[in-house]
Order: structure tokens, then sequence, then C-alpha cells
């Protein structure tokens, strides 16, 4: 066996140089190919900006109260899944989209 090594802690010392330049090596790649992304959007810069005319701030009414009827259903739905009522800090309606609603209408006319 000669020039072989039976050492273990320089055969753990030459691999874990080798796994860490290799993951140096991967970091740096991945750097380079994140500045020269080809699919990374481009800024757009218009030729003239636009002079936007001042809007008078619309008033807006927002529902802040619930029906009772419906946080009742919502906590009973949610602590029925395991969670306890002091685990909801808050319910609150959210924005659907329109292709929600729309797909929501054709699935009650089967």
């Amino acid at each position: 066996m000669e020039g072989q090594t039976a050492n273990p802690w320089l055969i753990m010392a030459i691999n874990m140089t080798v796994v860490f330049a290799v993951l140096i090596l991967l970091g740096v790649l991945m750097e380079i190919i994140h500045m020269i992304d080809p699919t990374k959007k481009k800024k757009v810069e218009s030729a003239a900006p636009v002079a936007a005319a001042p809007v008078a701030a619309a008033p807006t009414t927002v529902a802040t109260t619930n029906d009772e009827k419906v946080v009742a259903a919502i906590v009973g739905a949610v602590v029925a899944m395991g969670y306890s009522s002091e685990q909801i800090a808050s319910i609150r309606p959210t924005a659907t989209s329109a292709q929600w609603r729309f797909d929501g209408r054709l699935s009650g006319r089967n």
C-alpha cells in the first residue's frame, strides 16, 4: 500500500475541502446566473412622464361590522378544523377575484 494513506483525519479533511469548494463554486455560479438572468423583467423608462391630474379622494365605505351569524359559522368551522377560539385573531372579508366568482356561479348549476 505504498502511496496511499489510511489516516482517517486526512481523508476527512480532503473530503470536506472538496465538498465546501464545490458548494462555494455553486454559490458563485448562482450569483453569476442571477446577474445575467435573461428572464428578469427589465425596467421600462417612459420617454415623457405623464402628469396626472389631482383626483379628489372619493369617500369609501367599508363594512366594518360582521353579521353575527356569519361570524358564528366561520368560528364554528375553524374550531371544527382543530383550532381553538382563542387562536382566531380576526375575521374580515377579502376581495374575491371575478374568476372565482364566475367559477362559483358555474359550480352551482349542477
